[in-house]
């Protein structure tokens, strides 16, 4: 089995152009009054972004369907394909779930080799990762530089790939605008991926029944922690919990929640009744435990 590797902070963005602020003036100016300010301003800043993307890479050969505008490298035709085909099939779930329909094709990057692609996002060039959502661009490894070009590698790609989980990242990001902490970023993509393609990034170290983080440490340093499996797969599983045992429609409604601009914990005592965040984790633990 491929074990993709794991996936960095998608809040972080590309370096922005300086007249990225004159922006933000103008978006505040212009005035999305019913959403908290820096709402408008990240909105501002992630359009600026797909906007930048597109420039930059106006020269490169595009694959595209009603969907998704796939960029590649000359020479990774193929590849792009493959690409395309993965988001394709993870669309319709994923839009259903997360509630979220874009109304223009979404961006997707493919690049030949992990330090070109690692660049794009000011990350070290040995940075181990297939794949990137940054503000709504997608960005993926060829499978190329990682499991080659043959049968079994497509299969592969298309069952383990990253192209659902960095779906389930951009459209969590346009329903809800960054609004929420890390694990739930993460665990809503492995959520995604998992139901598209049944795959679950376990290890030998990521047991639910050992050690785990608290919810403090997932909340203020989830990226940091020494073992990502383990912070992954608990951010799995309290999106699954959230998903499974109050049901989609719950869910759905804490996402609108977030995207109206309610604060993580204030839109988790609305919907869910859940006083705090630790509440949560507590609740989790007790369906756990009782299992």
């Amino acid at each position: 089995m491929i074990e993709p590797a794991v996936r960095p902070a998608s809040g972080a963005s590309r370096r922005k152009p300086f007249w990225l602020f004159g922006l933000f003036v103008l978006g505040s100016l212009l005035g999305l009054a019913h959403q908290p300010i820096e709402h408008t301003f990240y909105v501002a800043a992630r359009d600026a972004d797909i906007a930048a993307t597109e420039v930059r890479l106006s020269g490169w050969p595009t694959l595209q369907n009603a969907h998704f505008r796939v960029y590649y490298p000359p020479g990774q035709a193929r590849e792009a394909s493959w690409v395309l085909t993965s988001a394709t099939q993870a669309l319709p779930y994923e839009e259903q779930n997360l509630t979220e329909v874009p109304q223009h094709r979404l961006t997707i990057v493919v690049y030949s080799t992990q330090a070109a692609m690692n660049a794009s996002v000011g990350l070290p060039a040995d940075a181990n990762n297939i794949g990137y959502d940054y503000n709504g661009v997608m960005d993926i490894l060829s499978p190329e530089a990682w499991i080659g070009t043959d049968a079994e590698a497509k299969k592969a790609f298309l069952t383990q790939g990253p192209v659902p989980h960095e779906l389930g990242h951009a459209l969590l990001n346009l329903k809800a605008n960054a609004n929420y902490p890390n694990w739930f970023n993460e665990g809503v993509a492995q959520y995604e991926d998992m139901k598209v393609t049944g795959y679950q990034w376990i290890t030998p170290t990521n047991s639910l029944t050992g050690p785990l983080y608290t919810m403090s440490q997932l909340d203020h340093s989830f990226y940091e922690l020494p073992n990502q499996s383990l912070a992954y797969r608990q951010g799995l599983a309290l999106v699954s919990y959230l998903e499974t045992v109050h049901g989609e429609k719950a869910f759905q409604a804490f996402l609108g929640q977030l995207a109206r601009g309610e604060s993580f914990s204030t839109a988790l005592r609305h919907v869910y009744h859940l006083s705090s965040r630790e509440a949560l984790f507590s609740a989790w633990q007790e369906t756990e435990t009782g299992r």
